[in-house]
């Protein structure tokens, strides 16, 4: 039997690797320095794109040796990426310690748990990005029409020089809009101006 240690670290991580090195050390498993490895992948990376575990796992690891991780994102990206790498972990026997979910193996009545709280959280995942995805529709709004020619700025430019005396065929002229641009503009200045 062969144990293994396995640790996701962000790319742009600043720390001494040999600070890995001696974690699983105080955590009461002895490692050797051959058998931990460390992949500088983001949580967000799928573990598909994960070599180092996926190599690990096919061609490195044997039936009864132990795995030992310390969180859930060192098994995938999104709960259904780690409950399937669980899966196929469990089918070739491998042990496996996941040190932020309990400090011994995973096996009886404690990989039920685990399995279950996997299950639970795929459900809720799933549930929660359907959600996003049907409540982003509703709350985006759109603008019917065509979209304004001027912005704000412009529009209050436009009452300014017209207060000043300028000719609505002077004023699309300088914007290069038509004059019906400019009499709405001016119609809808005048309609608030009313309901004051």
């Amino acid at each position: 039997m062969r144990t293994y240690a396995y640790l996701r670290i962000d790319p742009h991580n600043t720390k001494d690797p040999n600070i890995y090195l001696n974690f699983f050390n105080d955590q009461g498993y002895h490692v050797q320095k051959n058998r931990i490895l460390l992949e500088e992948v983001t949580v967000d990376t799928p573990v598909a794109h994960r070599d180092r575990i996926i190599n690990l796992i096919n061609y490195g690891i044997e039936e009864n040796d132990l795995l030992i991780i310390k969180g859930l994102d060192s098994l995938g990206s999104c709960f259904a990426d780690i409950f399937e790498l669980f899966r196929i972990i469990s089918e070739k026997k491998i042990r496996l310690v996941c040190l932020d979910y309990s400090k011994n193996e995973i096996k009886g009545d404690l990989k039920k748990i685990f399995i279950h709280f996997l299950k639970l959280s795929i459900d809720f995942e799933r549930k929660y990005k359907n959600y996003k995805k049907n409540n982003h529709k509703e709350t985006t709004v759109r603008k019917v029409g065509r979209p304004e020619i001027l912005n704000s700025e412009e529009k209050e430019e436009v009452l300014q020089k017209f207060k000043k005396g300028h000719s609505v065929y002077s004023l699309a002229k300088e914007y290069s809009v038509t004059r019906p641009v400019i009499q709405r503009i001016l119609n809808k200045a005048s309609e608030k101006f009313n309901r004051i």
